[in-house]
């Protein structure tokens, strides 16, 4: 492989990068233990008080303390591993909800485009649901502020937005038509409520025994989800459960061993966590699991991390379930948060986590978390050219049934599932890093909104009956051109099918929600269908 290559390759996975170090960084954490205090006072924070107060009180110009002691947090707890991390009381409200699966708010989801703010899309059990408001409709003011066009940052825009339930909150949009945008605005007045965020969007039957759950974060409300989806299917005959963590970046600890044990005999060996200061704790299964007799296939993906990888390891040492993708990220480290006085939070690693044959997954991280994430990088490269997944630790274990099974930074599937070589995709995923077919497919959304939901009348019919329009196509080609993406006939003809299916799957999610998005992805996954076949 020549250095090109290389450039190329790497390239191709800075985007998959950059959505790991925000998925991983939540971690996996102990839902039973958040908000916990810290301890008392220690020689360290002793010294430490000392320097700041000699700063604040000696130093040469006036420093902005509050901001210093953030950034100093920030950098001693990244000395100590690369997911014990410092946030804001902002940052601890938003991971606070995405643990908690809901929040108060107006059910509309945003979408960006430089400041301007636009309705992505209306949540259908929302408050904002049935009051008239479309997606690509241009947010121009909340409660009389502007809010677009002004350099407002988009956490502002949503503080604008959120609150307590019960309380009202006025906006004001500008509506797009196919000319242009109507300069008459339109007020809507919007009473605030409760908002469950769905970790479980899709659950179906793929075929008359063959059922797919996927979960795309484990928050607390995620092992509720789950069994009820697991009911359904059974009710509907399925024999071969196929549960897609491909891309799920972990949550709780909780959710994950509830999780698993619905798939285990009862007294299942799940996890076991173990750290300097907190002895061994062996979890099991504390109940035979709703379904422990069908077959199932867990599909996992470079992607998949912490709560995901106790999953999957679990069942794949309990001879449970056959799992099938790529290596999984490597996370095998436990973060228990603790508050501070102002709201904010440190995400303290407590404890590492084992697989019930013993395997700790977690990729070596003694080189310091910039070559982390490098090394990451690296491993999507490697193995993008094999076929198989290199053993970086020889070191065996054993399955319950006696299969032997690898640590060393990851879960190895027992099916390979290697990336797609045709270099035609190089073309494909340059234009899909740079969001063009999402921004391409929004612009659609904008002008065509309300007669594309006039046409279709929910997200059966959209599915069924929608095509992509091949000048939408084009217009991805051309604004790659302008975006220095040279353009590519070749890869344009040969993965116009999989450019097509994805801008449906964008207009599908804007007009009828996250499960018609991914339920549009399901035509095109060449994974998936692989899967099915075994």
């Amino acid at each position: 492989m020549n250095q090109n290559q290389k450039q190329t390759q790497r390239g191709n996975f800075i985007l998959v990068l950059v959505a790991m170090v925000l998925g991983v960084l939540m971690g996996l954490m102990f839902a039973g233990n958040s908000h916990r205090r810290p301890s008392a006072a220690t020689p360290l924070q002793g010294k430490m008080d000392e320097v700041m107060g000699l700063v604040e009180h000696e130093y040469v110009d006036r420093v902005n303390t509050d901001s210093l002691s953030e950034r100093l947090l920030a950098v001693m707890l990244s000395e100590l591993d690369p997911h014990s991390s410092y946030l804001s009381a902002r940052e601890t409200e938003r991971a606070d909800e995405l643990m908690r699966g809901n929040f108060e708010g107006v059910g509309l989801v945003l979408h960006r485009e430089g400041d301007t703010t636009y309705v992505g899309q209306v949540l259908s059990d929302g408050p904002s649901a049935g009051l008239g408001i479309r997606p690509g409709d241009l947010i121009l003011c909340v409660d009389g502020d502007t809010v677009s066009g002004t350099g407002m940052t988009a956490d502002s825009v949503v503080a604008h937005l959120r609150g307590p339930r019960g309380t009202s909150v006025e906006v004001m949009i500008l509506r797009h038509t196919a000319d242009g945008i109507d300069p008459t605005p339109l007020r809507f007045k919007i009473r605030r409520g409760v908002i469950d965020h769905k970790t479980v969007p899709l659950s179906t039957m793929l075929d008359d025994t063959t059922g797919y759950i996927l979960l795309t974060t484990f928050a607390s409300t995620s092992h509720e989800e789950f069994r009820h989806a697991l009911r359904q299917l059974k009710s509907q005959g399925m024999r071969h459960l196929i549960f897609d963590l491909r891309g799920n970046g972990g949550g709780s600890l909780q959710s994950a061993v509830g999780i698993a044990g619905d798939l285990l005999p009862r007294g299942s060996l799940i996890v076991y966590t173990q750290g300097a200061h907190s002895r061994r704790n062996n979890v099991k299964a504390r109940f035979n699991g709703l379904y422990t007799e069908g077959r199932v296939t867990v599909m996992i993906d470079e992607s998949s991390a912490s709560a995901s990888e106790v999953v999957s390891g679990a069942l794949q040492d309990n001879d449970r379930a056959t799992v099938a993708g790529r290596r999984s990220f490597g996370k095998g480290l436990v973060q228990t948060e603790f508050s501070l006085g102002d709201g904010s939070s440190v995400l303290l690693t407590t404890a590492r986590y084992y697989t019930p044959s013993g395997r700790c997954i977690q990729r070596p991280y003694d080189e310091g978390t910039d070559e982390y994430y490098r090394s990451y990088v690296q491993q999507l490269i490697d193995d993008s050219y094999a076929d198989t997944a290199a053993v970086t630790d020889t070191t065996p274990y054993y399955t319950v049934g006696g299969r032997v099974v690898y640590g060393g930074g990851g879960i190895t599937p027992d099916i390979i599932l290697p990336y797609r070589k045709d270099s035609s995709f190089i073309y494909y995923n340059r234009l899909a890093s740079a969001g063009l077919l999402n921004r391409v497919a929004f612009d659609h959304v904008k002008h065509h909104g309300g007669d594309l939901q006039r046409r279709y009348a929910d997200g059966d019919a959209f599915i069924k009956n929608f095509r992509t329009d091949s000048r939408l196509l084009q217009e991805v080609a051309r604004r790659g051109e302008k975006a220095g993406i040279a353009r590519n006939e070749r890869s344009l003809k040969a993965q116009q099918g999989l450019m097509a299916n994805m801008m449906k799957a964008y207009i599908g999610q804007a007009l009828f929600g996250d499960a018609v998005f991914y339920r549009v992805l399901l035509n095109e996954d060449e994974d998936l269908k692989k899967v099915i076949g075994y």
